[in-house]
């Protein structure tokens, strides 16, 4: 493992906060499994990371909390507020958990399905076609953004997890991130949604509210050995989107990554020390030098 400072020098980046959604429009296309792994190993390598749970699913926050387990087994977690309080404060200090040295998450929260709600509420409801759309959204999209500025100065990375839909939840995720990471499964009707994801969350938060948003990648999942529709897949994405946005390193289908909500995150075990070693590692490398080379740009 290496050293923190060996890591910003190895891939030449310049120390500041970097936010990461990791999205699709589909469900069951591997971004919980992303969001688990990459930052896992990142805060091995000494990076300070969070994660952000914004999936009412709460699949993030459940695994988590059993990894927690495993590095805090005689600590009882006690909570000060909920996530969706803390955002109707306007204050996410008192909400990072702890999972391990250099990792911490906001979970989420049973009443974290009122977000949109509560966001209308404050700075009031219209439609796509209402003439004050784009000022009005913007300014929903600000007031969380301001918040996670504020908790992101504690930590190197910060990565968001989302809902498979077209929401606040997702666009205001984004709309909070630096880089945006595209996970699909090889079937047809994932790259749909990674497709629709760019179309109808990203280019509108871009061309109407002026995010500043990239994508630093597109991350294939669940790929199985000499399957002919993951390959054909692959290939239309790679159409699509470009070949060189495509992860080099993809992720293929993997017990290990099966057994993580049960046993949490834990390099334990021939099957699990593989699936460190031979792919998400990889595949955090192959992360750092995406965005280096986008900086560098």
């Amino acid at each position: 493992m290496e050293s923190v400072v060996s890591a910003w020098e190895k891939y030449k980046l310049v120390k500041r906060t970097r936010k990461i959604t990791v999205g699709n429009e589909k469900g069951g296309v591997g971004k919980t499994s992303i969001i688990r792994l990459i930052p896992f190993i990142l805060s091995e390598w000494g990076f300070r990371c969070l994660i952000v749970d914004k999936d009412i699913q709460s699949n993030t926050t459940k695994s988590l909390y059993v990894t927690r387990s495993l590095y805090h087994k005689e600590e009882v977690t006690i909570f000060k507020k909920t996530f969706m309080k803390g955002i109707a404060d306007g204050d996410l200090a008192d909400l990072p958990v702890n999972v391990k040295e250099n990792l911490d998450f906001i979970p989420s929260s049973f009443d974290l399905g009122s977000f949109p709600t509560f966001l209308s509420k404050k700075f009031g409801l219209v439609d796509k076609f209402d003439p004050n759309y784009a000022s009005v959204t913007k300014e929903k999209y600000e007031f969380f953004k301001s918040m996670i500025d504020e908790i992101s100065k504690d930590y190197d990375f910060v990565f968001f997890d989302t809902p498979p839909t077209n929401s606040d939840y997702t666009e205001a995720a984004a709309y909070a991130s630096d880089y945006i990471l595209i996970a699909f499964q090889t079937q047809s009707d994932s790259l749909d949604g990674a497709k629709n994801y760019v179309e109808q969350t990203l280019t509108p938060l871009v061309e109407k509210l002026g995010a500043e948003i990239e994508v630093m990648g597109i991350l294939p999942n669940q790929v199985t050995k000499k399957g002919s529709i993951d390959n054909e897949v692959i290939s239309d994405a790679k159409r699509i989107f470009g070949e060189d946005n495509m992860f080099q390193n993809i992720i293929p289908y993997s017990k290990a990554i099966q057994n993580i909500p049960r046993n949490g995150i834990t390099r334990e075990g021939y099957w699990n020390s593989k699936l460190f070693s031979e792919i998400f590692e990889p595949i955090t490398e192959e992360f750092l030098t995406r965005i280096s080379e986008l900086e560098a740009e």
